[in-house]
């Protein structure tokens, strides 16, 4: 059985999700990746200062690292629930999307396209980063945007494809009871 057409409301619909569902999940995942990496490397760095500092009995620089620490764990703390809220905002936003331009099974499609963009996206700063180093005054904003907008695009339209329904003629009907004729009418007899 084949599939479905995509309708020009579907394909679009597709379009614009694509567009601002990912650069909200784009934003939202790099910055998550950027604060759990530093967070990381800041832990280890000011654990490792700190141990040194105890090693010559420093109390005064230990104290300093040790009321740094929690400061910046709670800054670390607050920028993660940011992120993770603007990945779920960027959700949100991609259903509503394809809920409103008639896109079969919304949410799979936005999910299945989160996840694929995921999975490509930190790869991609790379690749922007490489773009960017080999062009001459080109901005990595302005090459990241570009990319994140035609990946976007790409995928979702991608996933909105593969959730189409069955290119069947009585695909999305339902049974309903068939009229009932009317006795024809006899013409009178003069």
């Amino acid at each position: 059985m084949s599939k479905a057409r995509l309708t020009g409301k579907q394909a679009g619909a597709a379009v614009v999700a694509g567009i601002f569902g990912h650069l909200l999940f784009a934003i939202g995942w790099i910055a998550l990746a950027i604060v759990l990496l530093g967070g990381l490397i800041t832990g280890i760095l000011g654990t490792t200062v700190s141990s040194i500092a105890a090693l010559f009995k420093s109390e005064g620089i230990n104290g300093v690292f040790d009321n740094a620490g929690g400061v910046l764990g709670n800054v670390l703390i607050g920028l993660v629930i940011a992120a993770v809220v603007l990945i779920v905002i960027s959700a949100l936003v991609s259903r509503a999307i394809l809920k409103r331009g008639t896109v079969r099974k919304p949410g799979a499609t936005t999910w299945t396209a989160i996840l694929i963009a995921a999975i490509v996206d930190l790869p991609l700063v790379a690749v922007y980063i490489l773009i960017a180093s080999n062009t001459d005054g080109i901005p990595f904003l302005l090459i990241a945007l570009a990319g994140t907008v035609v990946v976007g695009i790409l995928v979702w339209l991608w996933m909105t494809a593969a959730h189409r329904g069955s290119g069947s003629v009585f695909a999305n009907t339902t049974v309903t009871s068939a009229p009932v004729a009317e006795k024809p009418v006899e013409p009178k007899k003069d």
